[in-house]
């Protein structure tokens, strides 16, 4: 059976650490079913001294960046985790990373869903970050957080000393990434509810709320920083999405972060699931009828050319008719 692995990441002092310990109180899980990876930026890591857990249970991964060094620990860490589950037979139902908070999350997500041993044993559920309310807005200077924000499936945000949720902070973090959701939290809310929140949700894969982007100006400017809705109503031939894709990745390549939605192939009657992070492609069978808009794209990256974009999209979408 698989098992769950949940990424949560967010800048230095956001309550990533809080909310990890809140979960854990809150969830049905024993303590010898959950493993907890951390990443710290450094040689002596001191988050896992601030986790309720079982120290057993806690691999640590010292000596760098996350982007420099963790693909090959993380890697080392979930074999690890693998053997100890095959030789023992320990339960174990769920696997959270916390990421350091300098960190890029891209190598974990990368590792988890193109490694193939890691892969047939483990998936990846949720890729959440936190936010610190208070600090918001002088956090964007670091180019780490817009990237942590870019690979977000669900955004948690820590309000601390009772400052609310400002909507304006939500609308700008919307047009950076409108594949997220949000949920504010603090130490008041019940551990129960953030277990929910946080474990088993499934939103890596889950259907993008495409609503968000046609309303955002379907592209947002921030340091270079964009996400683009691209959409169409003509089935594609399949040789020319083909191409488009191959030529959008060889173009781009670092720059675009993540890559979601769903097109129409010529000759088929319900939708193909696009789902990519960075370089790492993948084509999803699906049983979605298309409705009105048959395909619906939204790529966040960096310095995308908007108009040859959509020119190029449209173009395909045209020439499958000829």
């Amino acid at each position: 059976m698989s098992i769950p692995v949940t990424v949560i990441s967010g800048f230095l002092g956001a309550g990533k650490t809080t909310l990890i310990n809140q979960v854990l109180k809150g969830s049905d899980l024993k303590p010898n079913e959950v493993v907890i990876i951390e990443n710290e930026f450094g040689e002596k890591g001191i988050d896992h001294e601030l986790l309720i857990h079982s120290k057993e249970n806690i691999f640590q991964m010292n000596g760098g960046c996350i982007c420099c060094s963790l693909r090959t620990d993380l890697m080392s860490a979930l074999t690890s985790v693998l053997d100890v589950f095959v030789e023992t037979g320990n339960p174990i139902k769920q696997v959270i990373i916390e990421a350091s908070g300098i960190s890029d999350p891209q190598p974990i997500i990368q590792t988890l869903v193109s490694a193939p041993k890691i892969s047939s044993h483990f998936y990846l559920d949720s890729v959440l970050v936190v936010v610190d309310n208070e600090n918001f807005e002088n956090s964007l200077v670091y180019p780490e957080v817009m990237k942590q924000i870019a690979m977000a499936d669900r955004i948690f945000i820590s309000e601390k000393n009772e400052i609310k949720v400002d909507h304006q902070m939500i609308e700008k973090i919307e047009s950076m990434n409108p594949l997220t959701d949000f949920y504010p939290f603090s130490l008041d809310d019940s551990a129960e509810m953030l277990a929910r929140n946080v474990l088993n949700n499934g939103l890596f894969r889950k259907v993008a709320d495409f609503t968000k982007s046609e309303d955002s100006h379907h592209h947002h400017h921030h340091h270079e920083f964009q996400s683009l809705y691209l959409e169409g109503d003509r089935p594609i031939k399949k040789s020319l999405l083909e191409n488009w894709l191959s030529g959008l990745m060889m173009n781009y390549q670092e720059n675009i972060y993540r890559m979601k939605g769903f097109v129409l192939i010529e000759d088929q009657d319900f939708q193909t699931e696009i789902q990519s992070v960075n370089q790492l492609l993948n084509f999803n069978m699906t049983t979605r009828i298309p409705q009105d808009k048959v395909n619906e794209l939204i790529i966040i990256g960096k310095n995308l050319d908007k108009a040859y974009l959509e020119r190029s999209f449209k173009e395909i979408q045209d020439k499958s008719r000829e």
